[in-house]
């Protein structure tokens, strides 16, 4: 008879789950015949103050530079070991889901908001260290699981990248973009993956990613639209992926005492077909992702780069828009209780520019974001985050409702103080 135990996984650090940031399935392999079943937490709260291009008053509305923001976060799921060796389970983030009623979460509204926990991760996997894993769901992918120098363990834990946070409650006109490995339109589609054994430090993986979909976008559609998940073609303009395919290779060692990482990977991924020929035409995307990473001492310092044929918010390029390029330069230090991060990142794309349009060729986004935190315990902690940003495309206005002159050359300066709690 199998054994049933309650466990907290040791891998959910304070500011970030598990189920997208640990390359190892399990903390711990349960005993075989086992499973290890747990309901993890991460509850952050925080008051932010932002001031941006886009608080001038616009229309007769100005915004509170002063505001609070949170989430809620649960990672239902379990690790088992059938009583031959193998290991497998099931992990689970359910997120708070965002709300545009008013004043609070209004039950039941009309206005179409959304309310309650939507699910963004939700994945299975399968395997043993000897043998390698295959995950398959709403996953990460090799994208983020081979790769290093992005990180999310200081501040409030998401920093630029408006996965939550501070830099979510910036207006968007002004928050810099940057192509981030960590994101949505990659984690939360449904696909296969398998990471190998590591051996001699090198491990290695691929992913397949047959549509842009979650699990129930999967389903057939009944009248075929640009909106369909699983078109091929379609009559019209589509830009929807298809056949997304990843591979990577990842090395880390130490050398006296001097940690090592070093990652290369690459994306490829075509366009939903225009079966007319007219409109729009996207070319196939494909991005190198170089990344590296050196800890010594409880400092780490870390470095990504992507180059590539793709857009801001992972789009595909059109004929006679440029190629993207970004990097993110990181470091951090722990010492005991206490961790200090800084990062630096610069992302030039196409952005608005099309052919014909006037507008300058290249959007250039900056951003810099530091934070501090302090463990009050190993569930418990305090933190504070502050991030600028600038963004910049000749003859843009990046501010589509302004009424006041051309806004082509925007800032944004935020701080916030919080809180948060694990389970």
């Amino acid at each position: 008879m199998r054994k049933y135990l309650l466990a907290s996984a040791a891998s959910l650090g304070l500011m970030v789950a598990a189920s997208g940031a640990a390359h190892a399935q399990a903390a711990k392999a349960p005993a075989p015949g086992s499973i290890h079943v747990y309901l993890n937490g991460l509850i952050n709260d925080q008051i932010n103050m932002i001031g941006a291009s886009g608080d001038s008053v616009q229309g007769g509305t100005k915004l509170n530079p002063v505001g609070m923001s949170g989430f809620i976060r649960l990672y239902p799921g379990f690790d088992g070991t059938t009583e031959n060796g193998i290991q497998y389970g099931a992990h689970i983030e359910l997120r708070t889901a965002y709300s545009n009623a008013g004043t609070g979460i209004v039950e039941n509204s009309a206005s179409g908001s959304l309310t309650g926990l939507a699910i963004r991760r939700a994945f299975a996997y399968v395997g043993t260290p000897q043998t390698g894993f295959v995950r398959f769901g709403q996953t990460d992918g090799i994208w983020w699981l081979l790769s290093t120098g992005e990180y999310y363990n200081f501040g409030d834990g998401n920093l630029w990248n408006s996965d939550g946070g501070v830099g979510a409650a910036v207006p968007s006109p002004d928050a810099p973009s940057g192509l981030f490995t960590s994101t949505g339109a990659l984690y939360t589609t449904n696909k296969i993956v398998y990471i190998s054994p590591k051996m001699a430090g090198f491990q290695a993986g691929f992913d397949y990613e047959p549509n842009s979909n979650g699990f129930k976008q999967g389903e057939i559609c009944a009248i075929g639209s640009t909106n369909c998940a699983t078109l091929a073609s379609a009559a019209g303009d589509a830009s929807r992926r298809k056949n997304t395919v990843t591979g990577g290779i990842e090395y880390s060692g130490e050398f006296n005492g001097v940690g090592v990482t070093l990652a290369y990977d690459y994306l490829h991924a075509a366009p939903i077909g225009n079966s007319t020929g007219l409109g729009l035409n996207y070319k196939s995307m494909g991005i190198n992702e170089l990344s590296g990473q050196v800890k010594y001492a409880g400092f780490t310092l870390g470095v990504n780069a992507k180059s590539g044929q793709v857009n801001n918010g992972m789009h595909f390029l059109m004929a006679g828009q440029r190629d993207l390029t970004f990097y993110e330069v990181t470091g951090i230090y722990d010492m005991g209780p206490y961790t200090v991060g800084a990062y630096y990142f610069n992302n030039q794309s196409a952005g608005a520019y099309t052919m014909g349009s006037g507008l300058g060729r290249t959007e250039t986004d900056y951003g810099v974001a530091v934070g501090a935190n302090y463990a009050l315990s190993k569930n418990l902690g305090l933190y504070a985050t502050y991030l600028y940003g600038h963004r910049h495309q000749a003859g843009y206005t990046f501010a589509s409702n302004s009424t006041t002159a051309l806004k082509n050359n925007v800032q944004s300066q935020a701080i916030s103080l919080g809180a948060a709690l694990k389970w």
